[in-house]
């Protein structure tokens, strides 16, 4: 146990920052996990949004600043094999930041933020969506290598620790080592997908409502496939759940 002092005296010789924006919290946010700065930027997606994919609609005043949750074009155009997308902020900003230095700089103290994220999107979507295991969305073995973990894995061994739903870390498997997807237009990246992943633990999914975890929610493509193997494979139901969604 730490005492008291001796935390001062670490305070002061080695300052508390914070893990997006690096910078010395302040005596009274010490004990946060992140600056209040930061915290106050990240956008929670709230009502109204598509009920399905979780694209929010921002009402504008000629609408008189009201307007109902309803499917959106994509939803309605083309065949969605999850049930239901939940996220909890906006790609952008400090999330989106935070969600950079976590891939792609090993922070791996900002799981914590992300866990405190998600946790409370995760009650929000199980009060009408009864889950029985999380899958993550795998990587390839080549980029597993390059990048030494699966952000998605942490994610759900994080919300696996906090609310004791399993996790199937070897459900699906990544097959086809597929060009980075941000870079292909949304027909590329399902052209792209194609053949791409493999189930290899039926058991754990058979008749199962899976929640399918991942960082970020792009354009949809690779959770729909992920989703549509998992069906195929004899999964009952799938919802997916992200940290942050991109417009």
């Amino acid at each position: 146990m730490v005492s008291s002092s001796f935390r001062w005296l670490l305070d002061l010789i080695f300052p508390p920052r914070c893990p997006i924006c690096q910078t010395i919290v302040s005596a009274s946010e010490n004990g946060r996990i992140i600056c209040s700065a930061c915290k106050k930027d990240i956008k929670p997606i709230q009502s109204p949004y598509c009920p399905r994919c979780g694209l929010p609609y921002y009402p504008s005043e000629e609408d008189g600043g009201e307007e109902k949750s309803h499917l959106c074009g994509s939803c309605l155009q083309e065949q969605r094999y999850f049930e239901i997308h939940r996220t909890c902020a906006l790609y952008e900003g400090a999330l989106k930041e935070a969600i950079h230095r976590f891939k792609y700089g090993g922070v791996f103290s900002l799981v914590r933020i992300f866990g405190d994220l998600l946790q409370s999107t995760l009650t929000t979507l199980t009060q009408d969506y009864s889950v029985d295991v999380m899958v993550p969305v795998p990587l390839h073995i080549r980029r597993l290598r390059e990048r030494g973990f699966n952000q998605a894995l942490l994610l759900a061994k994080e919300l696996n620790t906090r609310t004791g739903i399993p996790y199937a870390e070897r459900a699906l498997k990544k097959v086809k080592d597929t060009p980075v997807q941000i870079t292909l237009k949304k027909k590329e990246r399902k052209k792209n997908l194609k053949g791409a992943f493999q189930v290899k633990d039926h058991e754990t999914i058979q008749g199962k409502t899976v929640v399918l975890m991942d960082d970020v929610y792009t354009t949809g493509a690779t959770v729909n496939e992920c989703s549509r193997i998992l069906l195929e494979a004899g999964a009952d139901r799938v919802a997916v759940l992200t940290v942050a969604r991109a417009l």
